[in-house]
């Protein structure tokens, strides 16, 4: 697990995923009246590309925008998320539990959804953590199933002041995530490159 010393060697370390985590509490009705309307084409995308009704896992699923698209494009969606304002706000749209997604695998049992999808959600997760997470998001999968994951790829690795608070993210080169990704047991089968790199993924075995 990632940490990031507050002070001397003598202080307890703080998780960076946790305390960035906690940070949305502070404005998250602004954070979903912010994103409310954002990324629409790409859920339709992913909701487009597999059959209705399929179970749809969203991972790290915020205030629940998406799982709200996900449901009206005639899938069952259901919510994980650290932040349990989010999983409050989540609930109102589909099933939603609180749960750090370094342990999602053993959240649910293996092969249980058709379509894992986790916009942004990885952003404040470590390399390592970041490649054992895609490893649990494979055994969750059904053979054949999809996985669409975007992370930052510009800026640095580190701390960030924002308006709203302080996050820690991790940057990725677009070409070592994608191959991340494969390297989980998926086949890449679209690579979209910005400011967030966006995979959109098979399960292959």
């Amino acid at each position: 697990m990632a940490t990031h010393p507050t002070g001397s060697s003598e202080e307890p370390q703080v998780d960076p995923v946790a305390e960035s985590v906690a940070v949305y509490s502070d404005h998250a009705d602004d954070y979903e009246t912010t994103h409310a309307t954002k990324m629409s084409e790409r859920v339709e995308q992913f909701a487009s590309s597999l059959p209705r009704p399929s179970l749809i896992l969203d991972a790290g699923c915020g205030p629940g925008r998406d799982l709200a698209w996900f449901n009206a494009h005639g899938h069952i969606a259901r919510g994980v998320d650290l932040n349990p304002d989010f999983v409050a706000m989540a609930n109102r749209h589909a099933p939603t539990s609180q749960c750090d997604l370094r342990k999602v695998g053993s959240r649910f049992p293996a092969g249980t959804f058709d379509g894992v999808w986790a916009a942004a959600s990885l952003v404040h997760l470590s390399e390592s953590d970041t490649m054992e997470v895609l490893d649990q998001f494979a055994r969750l999968l059904r053979p054949g199933g999809r996985l669409y994951v975007c992370l930052k790829s510009s800026g640095q690795t580190g701390w960030l002041d924002e308006v709203d608070g302080r996050r820690w993210y991790t940057v990725w080169d677009a070409e070592t995530f994608a191959g991340t990704v494969a390297n989980a047991g998926f086949e890449v089968d679209q690579v979209d490159r910005g400011v967030f790199v966006e995979v959109w993924a098979t399960l292959s075995r």
